[in-house]
């Protein structure tokens, strides 16, 4: 159901994005979504393809006059990062996401909106379904699975374009033509842990809580806090005899900065761990960004574990997560303003004695990442961890010579009267990886303003989405 006072205009844009909302869409579940992106093309009688991986290609025929214009490529992601706050009983395989209007912001009920990329979605299949635009023939590719390695992009197959232009619709910031992104690489590190008998008689499960988290690509740089090293910290100043880990809990993605954790030990003395927790987080308090202080812990009585990690093994844990590196490690020294270099620790369990850690890494020049690269490998040697890369994709690298970015430009200016900026982003686009499969291709990314994404502060800027839309219309009318 819409909310009240929900968005209008420009009508097709709107009233798609809130039949996605209503779509469960998880990344690697992208079923529903794809079945009714395809019975919309086949409502309007549009030739379409679905390839091996899961990626529809949907061809819309030229406008009167524009037979002849080169086709053009819209793409889009299907998927999104599903994130909720502790309090939301949320299925993300079954449930809608219930959206929620703020003055001029569009939000989600405490869960990630889906904006990204939702919007790019709904613009692009407004497009099929609005016979006034005027526009050359079109091939909208809709991605699968970008969100966890842009693992649709891999599996495009350039036989199923002709087109030489790619407008990419994910980006985040309206008044901004994107022209390259950050490359990536995942590590997951693990390692089998002694697990002995318990000797301390109370259990409890300590939860930390409440950062804001966000997007481990356009928000690292502003030094948010990271749950997982809060909490490792905490068990570092407590000392490992007051206390028996058994299990540990905390992130959500690879690309998500961790917003909370939690782990179940036992204690005979539950003072020593709260006044622990009380000394890191004043620590904390005095160091974090202003709009990251609403971080918390709370300890809860829990069941007692029979079975626990050795102080020997916990000491080694604790020591290992926070020697590991987290944040922005360079930034671009040629003037662009941005990070060039990151890792996000994403992810820890220690569940029954197994220990796993996920790390996202980032970066433009893939050269510049192989020093950070033997810095986790050399730690992972150091404490004796098995480790590996999960998965790769390049960056794209800027290139201002570019045909299509000199008309979009124009545009823009033409339309709103000043220059929009133009910039390379430390987020992961799937560009450059189509490039690949596709061949040559100007590829420029545009979106409206989203703020938040990948956490449940995702919303988007609702009067930018009509001047998004409108820069894109006259786009292609002009190509």
């Amino acid at each position: 159901m819409k909310p009240q006072n929900y968005p209008e205009a420009p009508a097709g844009v709107w009233n798609y994005f809130h039949a996605i909302t209503q779509i469960p869409r998880p990344s690697k579940n992208e079923a529903k979504i794809r079945e009714y992106i395809v019975s919309e093309a086949e409502k309007l009688n549009l030739k379409y393809k679905v390839d091996e991986v899961g990626n529809v290609v949907i061809y819309v025929p030229a406008s009167e006059g524009y037979e002849n214009h080169g086709a053009v490529i819209i793409q889009n992601h299907m998927d999104m990062v599903t994130d909720s706050t502790p309090d939301r009983i949320i299925d993300f395989n079954n449930d809608p996401i219930i959206t929620l209007r703020d003055g001029d912001w569009l939000t989600a009920d405490r869960t990630t909106l889906g904006a990204d990329n939702g919007i790019g979605c709904a613009a692009a299949m407004a497009l099929m379904n609005d016979k006034s635009i005027k526009h050359p023939p079109l091939e909208l590719l809709f991605t699968v699975d970008e969100e966890t390695g842009l693992v649709g992009a891999w599996g495009v197959e350039g036989k199923n374009f002709q087109g030489k232009k790619l407008i990419n619709l994910d980006t985040e910031e309206w008044g901004s033509l994107y022209i390259g992104c950050a490359g990536g690489i995942d590590y997951d590190f693990e390692k089998k842990y002694e697990i002995v008998p318990a000797q301390m008689k109370k259990g409890f499960k300590f939860i930390v809580g409440g950062f804001i988290g966000g997007h481990s690509g356009v928000d690292i740089h502003e030094q948010r806090g990271n749950a997982l090293k809060f909490l490792f910290e905490i068990f570092k100043e407590a000392g490992v005899s007051h206390y028996e880990l058994a299990e540990v809990r905390g992130g959500k993605a690879h690309n998500i900065i961790p917003r909370d954790a939690f782990a179940y030990l036992n204690t005979n003395d539950i003072l020593v761990l709260k006044k622990a927790a009380e000394v890191v987080e004043a620590r904390w308090k005095s160091f974090q960004p202003k709009k990251d202080q609403g971080f918390f812990f709370k300890i809860e009585e829990s069941e007692v574990y029979s079975e626990v990690l050795s102080a020997k093994s916990a000491k080694e844990m604790i020591n290992f997560v926070l020697a590991f590196p987290h944040g922005a490690h360079k930034f671009d020294l040629n003037g662009e303003n941005m990070v060039a270099l990151s890792d996000n620790m994403a992810i820890i369990l220690f569940v029954r004695g197994q220990f796993y850690l996920r790390s996202s890494l980032r970066f433009f020049d893939r050269g510049e990442c192989v020093g950070l690269e033997n810095q986790i490998q050399a730690l992972g040697d150091a404490f004796g961890m098995d480790y590996k890369k999960n998965g790769e994709y390049p960056s794209w690298k800027p290139v201002r010579e570019n045909s299509l970015l000199d008309l979009v430009a124009d545009q823009y200016e033409k339309i709103f009267g000043s220059k929009p900026e133009i910039k390379a982003i430390h987020a992961g686009l799937e560009c450059g990886i189509l490039r690949d499969k596709i061949g040559p291709i100007e590829a420029i990314s545009m979106g409206p303003t989203i703020t938040g994404a990948h956490s449940p502060d995702e919303r988007v800027l609702i009067s930018t989405v009509e001047k998004f839309w409108t820069l894109l219309t006259a786009t292609l009318a002009s190509l």
